[in-house]
């Protein structure tokens, strides 16, 4: 499969990022226009941001041919953010990252030049930039998925992940919470699909609002664990789990 064969439908959850969206989506599109796909489009999740970052999505989408917006009326969190993302991608494979502009987005290349040989390349971050806290509480979140699930990656929550957009026609979402990646990574691999892991740069934040690691959060996405162990028991312990 070259690049001339593939699609690819890259989206971004935006919230309390006006001072960001228009330096990613710019900086997509340029990356995008570089890989000459067959095909591809941006599309812009707002979910309910109070700031002017609905205002500056649906700038973008007059400027760009190939960008458009959803929006949501109110803030509806990140796990419904991504969901309506996956459903939405109209091509072949979907690739997301956040809004925040904490990635470069000159390493879609080497996700794309994976493609030929895997179903799923999930990013990790190299060096994560963030407080310690946040460092602590993503390790022991990660360590967490292993034990329960058997869930082996090194940052499941890494938001730089290219999939093939049929398995969300195979799958139902159900987190509305961050727990929403690792639930996409166990419903691929019951389906058998292939997975690679690949290092990314993680970039200090300049513009908006973290809400990753607010206490409700953090404890919404614990519970969102224990429920889908307790609903999926007899599926887990055919896996040994």
């Amino acid at each position: 499969m070259t690049n001339s064969e593939l699609s690819l439908s890259v989206f971004f959850p935006a919230y309390y990022d006006e001072g960001n969206i228009a330096k990613v989506v710019d900086k997509a599109v340029e990356v995008l226009e570089s890989l000459k796909l067959k095909d591809y489009e941006v599309i812009i999740i707002e979910d309910g941001s109070p700031d002017k970052t609905g205002e500056v999505a649906d700038s973008l989408a007059v400027k760009y041919e190939k960008v458009r917006v959803i929006h949501h009326v109110k803030n509806m969190g990140y796990g419904a953010t991504l969901k309506d993302g996956f459903t939405s991608a109209k091509m072949d494979f979907v690739f997301y990252t956040d809004g925040d502009n904490q990635f470069d987005l000159d390493e879609l290349k080497k996700f794309v030049a994976m493609l030929p040989f895997t179903d799923i390349v999930v990013g990790y971050r190299k060096k994560k930039q963030y407080s310690l806290y946040r460092k602590f509480t993503s390790l022991s979140y990660n360590y967490l998925l292993k034990l329960i699930f058997g869930l082996d990656y090194w940052d499941i929550d890494c938001a730089f992940k290219v999939f093939p957009t049929k398995l969300f026609k195979e799958i139902k979402i159900d987190s509305v919470d961050a727990f929403i990646d690792a639930e996409i990574m166990l419903k691929a691999h019951l389906h058998g699909y292939k997975t690679v892991e690949m290092g990314v740069t993680h970039l200090p934040r300049v513009d908006g609002v973290s809400t990753g690691a607010r206490p409700s959060v953090i404890f919404g996405t614990i519970k969102e664990v224990f429920r889908y162990r307790k609903e999926h028991k007899i599926e887990l312990k055919k896996r040994g789990l």
